[in-house]
Parts: C-alpha cells; structure tokens; sequence
C-alpha cells in the first residue's frame, strides 16, 4: 500500500508550497510527491502519512468513556494486543505495517493498528454497497471496502469511534469483543459526545472556534430555524442581528438557545510539524450526541477537539462533582 495515498492532494500541494517548491499546475500528486522527495523533505510527507493513517472522509466522532476500567485480560495495550494475536484477528508482521489490505466481506476485520503511549488505533473494514444509475433506466451495484477508524484510549477507558450513528453499533460490538466483554458484563458508558448547548459553548471557546450555522428548534408551526454566517467572518453566538433573532423569539415565548445542532468553524488550523495551514469545519449534533467533520482531517485536528471534549464533558465536570462533594462533607 502506498503511504502516501491517504494524503488528499490539497495537502500534498499546501506542503509544496511550504517548502518553497516551484511550477505545481498542471502536475499530477505522484509528480509532486516526488518533487518533495527530492527537496529532501520525505520526513514531513511521512509525518502526514501518519496523520492521515487513522482518519476517513466526513468523519464522524463519537467518544465514550467505560464508567468501569476495561477488563483485566484487555487492560492494557500490550494485553489487548497479545490478545488480538492469540485470537488471530491480526499477524505478527501486521505491527510493523500500520495499514495493510484484506479481503473484506460482511464481516469486519482489521485492517491497521498502531500504539501510541497508551493508545491503540484500529483500521476497521467491512464490505458495503453503493448503487449507480445504468444505461436508460437500470442500475447497478458495486461492493467497495468502507474503513472505520478507532482509537482505544487505555489510561482513562475511553474509546473513539470515527464513524456516524449509522454504523456505530455494529463496531461497537466488534471492538467491545476485541476488549474481551462477555455476555453480563458491566458495559455502562458515558457518552462524552452527547453534549448540551452549554457543553458546546464551552468546546467553542476552547477551541477559539465560531458558530457557522446553529439549527434551533421552536416549538410552533414553523418547527424550526438555521442560521448561517460566512465561515470564519462571523460568530453566531456573539453576532449583533443573531442576537436580535434569539431575542425575537423569546418576546414571542419562544425558546432561543434549543439548538439540534451547531457547526464549528476553525478560520485556521497549523500543523506543528510542517506549518501547513487549513481550515476545519465540524458540526456538533446536541440531540443524537456525536460530531462530523466536514472534510478529511488529521489526526491533530481531531485530538485537538477530543482534547477539548473531554476537559469539558469530563475533566471539568468530576472536578466540579468533586468540589461539591467537598463542600458536602463539610456541613
């Protein structure tokens, strides 16, 4: 498997630019790559190799923390990992290759690991199918290999699944096996993603992002109401006629801050290694409690916002608990 193909050309062609490398319209990504190559900076097209390894396309995020530490056979990354070896559901030459191909089918598999401190990532595949038109009226159905990225975080027994509801159950279930859960096991979670509009508010600031667009519900013959601004130019939270439209609501006994969804807009985001720039896009769904990113991202952009929702759906809120329960005690 090439290393390079999960780097989307836009930021094979930012990193060129960086680096000061001349004459790129009209060149393929494989020319450029090579041009990068030659100028001697293969060690940061690995680096976005690595960044890419984990990510897919609109990818969705949902964060769930075990309100009980994971099992003793699979508490760890190296137990879970010799169990995924036992169990054959990866080979021992697997741990040097991060991605690799498999025959998919029906059944997910595995199809990339790597260990980073405490975390394990996984590549997970499983056959899916998508419909064409054909000829005047017909269609036709091809299988393709649909990639879900995880990652187990075994210091504080949270799990990132980087897909949407849609498909979420279904790894769920796998990765929960993989962690040896048995039929009977404690499997409560706390689903970090299910935020309220003041979680979101505090993720924002954390993330010195914008409101781009908010969906708020009204309970009336209008059922609801979105607003857009122009990404990255206006914050909706703090914009005067935003305000104004909450206001209006409210004067008719209607409620302003009911928000379905928000979407997130970071004007710009800086790779620390090779000071690329782009912007990230993500919309934060409060009512089904999971986010999606807009466009490929990397895997900084997505600690970036997994760092952010767990200090405030997490870290803040046992602080907070703790504090209280402090204060209790005392009286």
């Amino acid at each position: 498997m090439n290393p390079y193909t999960k780097v989307p050309e836009t930021i094979v062609r930012k990193l060129a630019k960086v680096k000061g490398i001349k004459k790129l319209n009209g060149k393929e990504k494989s020319e450029i790559v090579g041009e990068i190559v030659k100028a001697g900076h293969k060690g940061d097209l690995e680096h976005l190799a690595s960044e890419f390894a984990f990510t897919k396309s609109n990818c969705g995020l949902i964060i769930e923390r075990m309100l009980e530490p994971f099992q003793k056979e699979a508490d760890t990354p190296e137990k879970f990992i010799k169990l995924l070896l036992e169990r054959e559901k990866i080979s021992r030459d697997s741990l040097t290759k991060v991605n690799w191909e498999v025959d998919f089918d029906d059944n997910i598999k595995i199809c990339g690991i790597l260990q980073v401190g405490d975390v394990v990532y996984l590549n997970t595949v499983q056959r899916r199918y998508s419909s064409s038109r054909s000829g005047w009226d017909g269609s036709t159905t091809n299988s393709y290999a649909d990639i879900i990225p995880v990652a187990i975080h075994f210091g504080n027994s949270i799990i990132e699944y980087r897909t949407t509801p849609t498909y979420y159950g279904n790894v769920k279930k796998f990765v929960l096996d993989l962690l040896e859960y048995k039929e009977g096991s404690n499997m409560d979670v706390e689903t970090l993603t299910k935020v309220t509009a003041k979680d979101a508010n505090a993720i924002k600031a954390l993330l010195q992002a914008s409101y781009s667009s908010e969906h708020i519900a009204l309970p009336s013959t209008i059922g609801s109401v979105r607003l857009n601004s122009s990404r990255g130019t206006n914050d909706l939270e703090n914009d005067e006629l935003a305000i104004k439209i909450r206001k209006f609501f409210e004067e008719n006994q209607l409620p302003s801050n009911d928000r379905m969804d928000v979407t997130c807009h970071l004007h710009e985001f800086e790779d620390r290694v090779t000071k690329i720039t782009f912007p990230v896009t993500f919309d934060i769904n409060i009512k089904s409690g999971n986010l999606k990113f807009k466009s490929l991202v990397t895997q900084s952009v997505i600690d970036h916002v997994f760092d952010a929702i767990v200090a405030v759906c997490f870290i803040n809120k046992q602080t907070e608990l703790d504090k209280k329960n402090v204060e209790e005690s005392v009286i």
